[in-house]
């Protein structure tokens, strides 16, 4: 638990890597009742024309990124900085803090309307060190061989391609170092929902007897 942050809500960081099955541990998660804050929405959010990160990144990156409709081609971006570091690096610090402060006003509205547990779903949590804003981290994993194999499915990439994707990421490891939860979606979809609701519980009675 992260003793320097307020207690209410009760904000939970969900990460995982690429294909790990997050998104679905989520969705459960606001199933139950959880307040969700989507960090790759507010990211497109966050890329908007007129907004601070729009202005910074195009100063950065230059006016070729542009569609002719004015907003940011994110395919055009990507093809520049996913195989420069240093590019990666420059639009990180560029967007990582503008997500930031969204997802904080976004838990300050969660909060107002009711909810007593946060979820903060970010790909990049622990990158970003976002965990800083939790009271605990949860962490989706899956073989990376079994990454690769999800997105050849789903993305339709060939092996090179995937292997690249996942190899940029944090491994799993790194994540369960810093995870007070750690799930694997490898097994069937009803397994993983049963730890969901273990987890879920816990939490709610840890909630429950703090308020007494």
């Amino acid at each position: 638990m992260n003793e320097n942050i307020p207690i209410h809500p009760h904000v939970i960081g969900l990460t995982g890597g690429i294909a790990s099955g997050k998104s679905s541990i989520a969705k459960r998660l606001e199933n139950l009742g959880a307040g969700i804050v989507d960090c790759d929405a507010l990211g497109h959010r966050a890329y908007l024309p007129g907004t601070k990160c729009f202005k910074d990144v195009l100063q950065a990156f230059g006016d070729e990124i542009k569609d002719a409709n004015g907003t940011i081609n994110r395919k055009a971006l990507g093809s520049i900085v996913f195989s420069n570091r240093d590019a990666l690096n420059k639009l990180n610090s560029i967007v990582w803090p503008q997500i930031a402060e969204l997802a904080k006003a976004e838990i300050k509205k969660l909060r107002t309307e009711g909810k007593d547990i946060v979820v903060l779903d970010a790909a990049v949590l622990l990158e970003a060190n976002w965990n800083k804003f939790c009271q605990e981290v949860w962490v989706a994993i899956i073989p990376p061989e079994e990454a690769v194999k999800r997105l050849m499915d789903r993305n339709g990439l060939d092996p090179d391609a995937a292997w690249k994707r996942v190899k940029v990421q944090f491994s799993n490891q790194e994540r369960v170092n810093i995870a007070d939860i750690v799930f694997s979606t490898l097994w069937e979809p009803e397994f993983t929902q049963k730890q969901v609701m273990k987890a879920w519980d816990e939490v709610e009675k840890v909630l429950k007897s703090s308020s007494l």
